[in-house]
């Protein structure tokens, strides 16, 4: 089941988010028509791609809080849940109580139907009863407190581990396939910190006795949760963090993929050497009125650095606002006092 949620998952990551925006600008676009008519650009423009880029930001956030909260809602009820406790109010007479009183709804000879559910309020009433048992299913889920040879907190956490280290090593593994085939380029350096990050707190939440301050603060947030279960939600929403950066990304900074570094110091080369090319051309045309009289060659250098400045003041408001003010003040030394 969770591998299927996984996969629906990514593909919604890969479909949705362009569908939506497309659906979301046209939809922004049509109400804009009717309110405010000017703020609609025409298509092909750049404040239409700017729109189109802002709807595309809006839809990949607000599917990015979507998934976060159904990675919560697929966790499902866990065993203080299915005892009717909360994980920081209840205590050892509460635990007794709702299990004699569940015992006896759920019991097949009264509720034939409730089998499955009766044996579940078994098994979380052994869990939670037990100190040990449920400091290490707090802490590293259900897989933990399946070991019948372990004694001692120590034992449980070390029965987990290959567990947990199997999991961030998938991490790494997938995170090192996105960069070596260029799926996932922001961010890389980020995503390694944030796996290194992951493993320090749940390393910290299998040794301690008390979980991280980081951790309480959520708890504080999600009382019904287990510690465990608040890293498996965190994870989630890293991973599809990180899948929504990469999407909106290429969004606010826009650039052409196909082109290189040395692809566009080629264009600039071109477009610089065209423009003396064109100068040159010009120079000589205005200095053939000097053919034949010794002062062509001259006249052609002159006509080059004219032009030369004029498309500098042309093209530059910085060079000439300064070359202004120079001329300026020179003119101002030179004016006759």
């Amino acid at each position: 089941m969770a591998t299927n949620n996984a996969m629906s998952s990514v593909v919604g990551w890969l479909l949705l988010p362009p569908l939506a925006a497309k659906v979301l600008l046209r939809v922004v676009h049509w109400v804009l028509r009717f309110t405010w008519p000017r703020a609609v650009p025409q298509a092909g423009t750049s404040r239409h791609a700017l729109h189109g880029r802002i709807s595309y930001v809006v839809v990949v956030a607000t599917y990015l809080a979507y998934t976060i909260w159904a990675a919560e809602q697929d966790l499902g009820d866990n065993f203080y849940h299915a005892l009717g406790l909360r994980p920081d109010t209840f205590d050892a007479q509460q635990l007794r109580r709702n299990f004699r009183r569940l015992s006896l709804q759920l019991h097949p000879d009264k509720n034939p139907d409730g089998a499955p559910q009766f044996i579940l309020v078994q098994h979380a009433y052994n869990v939670l009863s037990d100190p040990l048992r449920r400091f290490a299913y707090d802490r590293a889920g259900e897989a933990a407190v399946l070991c019948e040879s372990c004694k001692t907190a120590s034992d449980y956490m070390l029965s987990a581990l290959p567990q947990r280290l199997v999991v961030h090593i998938g991490y790494v593994l997938v995170s090192v396939a996105m960069q070596v085939f260029r799926v996932a380029r922001s961010g890389s350096y980020w995503r390694y910190a944030a796996i290194a990050g992951f493993a320090a707190l749940e390393l910290a939440m299998m040794t301690r006795t008390a979980e991280p301050l980081f951790i309480r603060g959520l708890l504080w947030l999600a009382p019904r949760r287990t510690a465990f279960e608040i890293a498996l939600v965190l994870r989630q929403a890293l991973t599809c963090f990180f899948v929504a950066v990469n999407q909106i990304g290429p969004q606010l900074i826009p650039q052409d993929k196909a082109a290189s570094t040395l692809d566009l110091a080629r264009e600039l080369l071109g477009k610089t050497r065209a423009t003396a090319a064109e100068i040159q051309g010009r120079a000589a045309r205005l200095a053939g009125f000097y053919k034949n009289t010794g002062l062509q060659r001259h006249m052609v250098e002159s006509f080059e650095s004219e032009l030369l400045l004029g498309m500098t003041l042309g093209t530059s408001p910085a060079f000439r606002g300064e070359f202004t003010d120079r001329l300026g003040a020179v003119r101002s030394k030179l004016a006759p006092q």
